[in-house]
């Protein structure tokens, strides 16, 4: 009977202290956004805003003037949802030690990864083993089923450091940029290496 009562307790104090995964949309915006739970009321506009819900249902409600549009959100983890004029583009960014940071780049490596990103901007070679993600204006999309992510959007910095959750997990980085400023940074590149 007591190993029947310690069973238990350890059950019912695993279960207090596990942490329920969850539904996280992060909402990148051209325009003013209000969140309201799982309504979005959206302005809009020419500036950049972002917001991050918790979404409790199985659906992200986005309300703007006279018109509304439901997103599913059927399961847990790290949504985006682009509500931008331009389509969003981005990948999982490497958070490695010093030993693998690069500290010159070739010019080979360069236009290897100006190729990567012209693909990137037509939408090819996007799968999820890749980490990458191409978003048309209007769309949701999921990003990865943990829900610890950090999605950095367009504008916005990169962490500067990490710190690892209640499990102990570092959460990965995204980080996503429209397709006109991906372009003019290419178009930089391509003008920099001509010289």
């Amino acid at each position: 009977m007591k190993k029947i009562f310690y069973f238990t307790a350890a059950v019912a104090f695993l279960a207090a202290c596990s942490t329920p995964a969850t539904k996280k949309v992060v909402v990148m915006a051209s325009g003013k956004i209000t969140p309201n739970g799982d309504v979005v009321q959206f302005e809009p506009g020419t500036q950049h805003n972002e917001a991050t819900l918790t979404i409790t249902g199985d659906k992200i409600t986005v309300k703007s003037g006279n018109d509304s549009k439901e997103y599913p959100v059927p399961e847990t983890g790290s949504w985006l949802l682009n509500l931008q004029k331009d389509t969003l583009i981005g990948s999982v960014q490497n958070y490695g030690g010093e030993a693998t940071r690069e500290g010159n780049i070739t010019q080979e490596l360069l236009m290897e990864r100006m190729d990567s990103l012209k693909q990137l901007i037509q939408g090819a070679n996007v799968t999820p083993a890749r980490k990458n993600h191409f978003l048309a204006p209007n769309s949701l999309k999921k990003i990865t089923s943990d829900d610890n992510t950090i999605i950095v959007g367009p504008f916005r910095g990169m962490p500067a450091s990490l710190s690892p959750d209640s499990k102990g997990n570092v959460p990965e980085v995204y980080k996503f940029i429209t397709v006109d400023d991906a372009r003019q940074t290419l178009d930089k590149l391509e003008k920099m290496l001509k010289q």
